[in-house]
Order: C-alpha cells, then structure tokens, then sequence
C-alpha cells in the first residue's frame, strides 16, 4: 500500500493543484490500494476548505507547535501504507513519475527515491517570475545524492528505521533526515524524469530571505545542521557548496588574526563580490541588497554555532483529525 503524505500551510489554489494531481496519478497508475492524507499546519486560509472538496482525503490539522518535520511525522503516524510519498501542498506531482519507480505488485523499486523538480517562481503578489530546474545536477542522468526536498518516496522500515524527521528542526529537517540517512548508508536516488512542478517564491526573493535571517530559521539548515552531523563527513559538501562566503569569512578572519593584518579579510569580500555577480543582477540596489544579506547571513551562521540545538518539548505537539 501506498500512502501520499500531503503537508501545507496556506497554500490556497497551489494545495488544489497539488490534490488534483494525487488523484490523476491514483488514476493514471490504476492503484487500489492507496491513501491520501493531508496534514495542515494552522492555515488561516481557505486551505482546509480546498481539501474537504476531495472526499477520500484524511484531513489532520496541527493545534500546537508547527514545522514540516512535525507535519510529516504526523502524516506517517496516521497512514497504513508501506511506501510513504511525502510531497509539500505546493506541488504538482507528475502522475507518470509514479510508474517509473512503484508499482502495486513489486512495490517501491528503490528504498529512497525522488526525481527532478521544476520551479514555478512567483512573486508575492502572485505574479509569475520564471522557471528554474531545482536539480541541475540531474539533467544529464540519475544520481545519488546525501541531501533531499519536500517531495520523495521512501519505504516505511527505513523511515521507522531513522525514527522520522527531527522535529526540532524549524527549516532544513530534509536535510537533516537524508544525512542521518546518508551516513547509515542509504543515499536518495534522484532521476532526472520530472516527479513534480513546484509552484514558489524564489529563495532569493528580498522578503523571504530576509525573513530567513532576522527569525533565526536560517539557522537550522547551517549552523545547527553542521552541529549535530559534525561527525557526518557528508554535510561538509553541503556546506562548503551552499555556505562557501560564510567559510570564507572564517578563514580570512582566521588568517587577519594569526599574522595580525586585518586587510586580508578584503578577501572575504571580495568572495561576496562574487557570489553577487554569479546571481546575475542588474539592479545597483538589488545588488547592494545581496551584498548585505549575504555578511548578515554569514555572520549569523558563525553566530549560532556557538548555541545548543534548541529543544522542543513534545507535550506540545497536538493536532486534530477533521471530520467532513
């Protein structure tokens, strides 16, 4: 059996979309032995309501403490299958994707499975920006990868196996789960066939990456990240890759100190620089933007690596199921 683990929060006519889509792959695949189950974290939207017009959905909203780690774990504690597809309320999943890695009869072909994700970028007012290949990496061919999204499949041992996400983990708990995973060795195998198109605002959009940094989220997918896998050699490359300038920072800072000549740390900006002129921008302001961005957002980093992970007391995670 299957189980499709929708997670969401707000997220309107996207969440729509995202059922509509679920359904078409029942279909599509001609499963009959499957559950869908829709978990929501305090929407204040109309998101609920969208649900309810698909009648065979398992609706459970959270009542206490909210993340995605929360939402998902929840999910799998309410679903009967043992093949878990998680997928966020802001995706269209492609129905044949499904055909290309389960079926009712042999089930799951690979014990950790996704595929490419392409990004629909909007503003906030809704307006549509671009798309984006999530995966770049794949375009050429399938791959094995230490780091997954909020899309893949997964057999339900070796999630019991990991005991779930760790819910004290606001942002990056993906990250987290897939090097825990990684590192007993199983890697998620991303094929280059679309599993889903991923409706969006861009992480580089002004209002949300600021949002990232001044709440301390951020935190979460670096510093806290690089604290509990210290020992894990496969979250270096994640933060080498996606953190270089915060590196940077260290060492040039390392380096001033040791020989007592402060201008070296020009080098650090000189990384910054770029990194701006990588991201393309033709805008003076928009670059002036990143350049800030970028040193609070490093700073912070090496900040809260200096602070213990913070707990989450469990008492305090409660949900609801909803009756139509």
């Amino acid at each position: 059996m299957i189980s499709f683990i929708i997670i969401g929060r707000n997220e309107g006519w996207k969440l729509t979309k995202c059922l509509k889509s679920v359904y078409k792959t029942i279909v599509v695949n001609a499963l009959t032995d499957c559950e869908v189950i829709y978990v929501d974290s305090k929407s204040t939207d109309d998101s609920i309501e969208r649900v309810k017009c698909f009648k065979e959905t398992k609706i459970f909203q959270l009542t206490g403490k909210i993340n995605a780690a929360i939402a998902r774990n929840i999910g799998v504690k309410e679903s009967r299958g043992d093949v878990l597809f998680f997928i966020d309320g802001d995706m269209e999943i492609n129905p044949e994707f499904l055909l290309l890695v389960y079926s009712e009869e042999s089930g799951l072909k690979y014990p950790f499975v996704s595929g490419q994700l392409k990004n629909f970028n909007y503003n906030e007012q809704g307006k549509f920006l671009n798309n984006t290949w999530q995966y770049k990496q794949v375009l050429s061919g399938d791959r094995y990868f230490t780091t997954t999204g909020g899309i893949f499949l997964i057999e339900r041992k070796l999630w019991n196996q990991e005991e779930g996400m760790d819910v004290r983990f606001k942002r990056g708990q993906d990250l987290e789960f897939a090097l825990r995973l990684a590192k007993n060795g199983t890697k998620i195998l991303r094929k280059k066939e679309i599993v889903a198109n991923h409706s969006t605002i861009s992480y580089t959009h002004h209002s949300r990456m600021w949002k990232t940094v001044f709440s301390g989220d951020i935190s979460f997918s670096n510093s806290f990240l690089l604290k509990k896998h210290v020992f894990n050699p496969y979250v270096y490359p994640i933060i080498v890759t996606n953190y270089y300038t915060a590196v940077s920072l260290f060492v040039f800072f390392s380096i001033a100190g040791l020989v007592g000549n402060y201008y070296l740390i020009g080098g650090y900006f000189a990384v910054i620089l770029i990194k701006i002129i990588k991201v393309k921008s033709k805008k003076i302001l928009r670059n002036f933007e990143l350049f800030v961005f970028f040193i609070l957002r490093d700073l912070s980093f090496l900040f809260y690596l200096f602070f213990p992970l913070p707990n989450l007391d469990e008492s305090k995670i409660k949900y609801k199921k909803i009756f139509l």
